[in-house]
């Protein structure tokens, strides 16, 4: 499969498409999560955009001991906070949380914190985010002087459940023990999804032909962890002998294996998908990760597990040895990635991957 040059040049420099958004007129609204619903945001007219932390170091304004990751994604937001008409930041962990307060100082764009429950799987929980998606719905009507009624959250809806179905439909190729498409192709498809237009992604996705896909190592491996945007990981990965197949990242399948489901009521709708999905490192409750983790081990005939661990992750570390724990009943083994820089330390990271791989193929 050849990916677009277009997508190619944007997953190498995401900023890029900012200069076009703002030529056209478009107003762009940053956000920093997977838990934050893309589809108020089109329902609103607007275009979302989620912020990385690519090509930013880490910022002055947090201390040294701090999520390299939040740190360099806050530097971003202010260096390029001219491009965007307004921010979302959700509490997921508290890094990200104390971005917020350092954001309401530091900028002067509408800024909003969506507040996402740790216990993802109870009533009380459902009802509280439900409010929060009305609190959101209210503050970009407020801001951007617009109205979002149903109509246009229905159609935003069946928009973004389009880009997942089509998202899914690539990554299950490698079901069943296939090596059908390379995760540094697929990632390219996933990141260019939160930052180009919804309607152009999935025309350019239809497009594609998957019958000739290129890939590198044999050896099934599962990702596990946060966010990466860094596709040198996922190249170093696969020329080291190992096959990406399947991940439970939250710029990997998490954002795209469920879809928002029809109902009356949109807001409710948005509320469960987004609320019950497989919850972050950061969120509760653990089985249903290390269910969805099994699973994804099972489906996609994964002999090997890797969690890539930004520095000072802790969710990613406690995450971990329940991982470990739950894989080695199975005789699967397990490795923890640990960095801050990955371009400065990717030698390291290389000769740590290949000793795991040829540890698993003897």
């Amino acid at each position: 499969m050849k990916i677009p040059i277009g997508i190619r040049d944007l997953c190498e420099n995401p900023t890029e498409i900012l200069n076009r958004y703002e030529d056209s007129g478009v107003k762009v609204i940053g956000f920093t999560c997977s838990y934050v619903p893309e589809e108020l945001i089109i329902s609103a007219g607007l275009q979302p955009y989620r912020i990385t932390n690519i090509g930013a170091n880490t910022s002055a304004l947090t201390p040294s001991f701090v999520c390299p990751f939040a740190s360099a994604t806050l530097e971003n937001i202010i260096k390029h906070e001219d491009f965007f008409s307004g921010f979302i930041v959700a509490h997921t962990c508290d890094p990200m949380w104390r971005l917020y307060d350092i954001l309401k100082k530091k900028i002067g764009k509408p800024l909003f914190l969506l507040r996402v429950p740790h216990n993802t799987d109870n009533e009380l929980s459902l009802d509280f985010f439900r409010m929060e998606l009305m609190r959101f719905k209210k503050f970009l009507e407020k801001n951007f002087e617009t109205r979002i009624d149903h109509s246009a959250l229905f159609s935003s809806i069946e928009l973004c459940n389009e880009s997942r179905d089509l998202l899914k439909s690539i990554y299950v190729l490698n079901s069943g023990g296939e090596y059908k498409i390379n995760a540094f192709d697929r990632f390219h498809l996933v990141l260019a999804s939160m930052w180009m237009p919804k309607p152009e992604i999935n025309t350019q996705i239809k497009a594609l032909n998957f019958n000739n896909g290129e890939t590198y190592g044999d050896v099934r491996l599962h990702l596990n962890g946060t966010a990466i945007y860094d596709l040198v990981l996922l190249k170093t990965i696969e020329e080291s002998g190992g096959f990406a197949a399947s991940d439970d990242l939250c710029t990997g399948s998490r954002y795209f294996w469920s879809n928002v489901e029809k109902s009356e009521d949109p807001i409710s709708a948005l509320s469960n998908r987004y609320l019950k999905r497989t919850p972050c490192p950061s969120h509760a409750p653990l089985e249903q990760r290390l269910e969805y983790i099994n699973f994804m081990i099972e489906e996609f005939k994964v002999q090997g597990v890797l969690t890539f661990a930004e520095g000072f992750c802790d969710p990613i570390l406690y995450d971990s040895v329940h991982i470990r724990n739950m894989l080695a009943k199975k005789g699967i083994p397990t490795m923890v990635i640990d960095y801050e820089n990955p371009a400065q330390e990717i030698g390291r990271i290389k000769t740590r991957v290949e000793a795991f791989i040829e540890s698993i193929s003897g």
